[in-house]
């Protein structure tokens, strides 16, 4: 009997444990009209509980929604460039993060990023508990599963026509509710111990 309320109890708290872990979802950007942006890095759209924000280096001026011509329907994101000397330092960023700070994951997403000759790409980010993100591996491992601040950027730096194009497009991802699960296991297993008590 003993062992079939522990066994009982620990399948529970597994079970509810996994539950907390939020579903995958796409952000895909159709629900936005070509143009949409936001005012500034500060004040980004928002879909599904994550913020996008985006900005180009050298304009005060904010990536927008645009016809996604290298990654789907609508994408989020913009391209900037110039001749000349201007060429050096124009690009974008795209930021991207949950709006009320927490951790997530990104599972994959379509990705466009170019510059000029001379240019060059990044992708960074903070881990969720701190620290920077290496995203030296495939999208959906690694870092990509516990982040809490990701950017990617592409900026150019050639004389002459340079730039940067940054789209990100059906970005599937999930929240990390970490706390939640260990709290849940935690009682769960505090749980198992008080009626271990009560039957011994």
């Amino acid at each position: 009997m003993k062992r079939k309320i522990t066994f009982a109890i620990i399948a529970v708290t597994s079970f509810l444990s996994l539950a907390v872990q939020a579903a995958p979802v796409t952000i895909d950007f159709e629900e936005f009209n070509v143009g949409d942006s936001g005012i500034d890095q500060f004040d980004p759209l928002q879909s599904m509980g994550y913020d996008i924000s985006g900005y180009y280096l050298g304009s005060p001026d904010p990536a927008e929604i645009v016809i996604g011509t290298n990654t789907g329907t609508k994408s989020f994101g913009g391209t900037l460039g110039g001749p000349g000397q201007d060429g050096f330092g124009l690009g974008v960023f795209v930021e991207f993060g949950r709006s009320d700070g927490g951790a997530f994951a990104i599972h994959s997403l379509d990705l466009f990023m170019d510059t000029d000759s001379e240019g060059f790409t990044t992708i960074s980010g903070t881990l969720a508990g701190g620290g920077a993100a290496i995203l030296g591996v495939a999208v959906g491992t690694g870092d990509w599963l516990n982040l809490e601040y990701i950017s990617f950027r592409a900026e150019g730096n050639q004389f002459g026509l340079g730039g940067g194009t940054v789209e990100l497009d059906n970005v599937v991802v999930s929240a990390v509710p970490i706390p939640a699960a260990v709290w849940l296991f935690g009682s769960g297993l505090g749980l198992l111990g008080f009626v271990r008590r009560r039957v011994s």
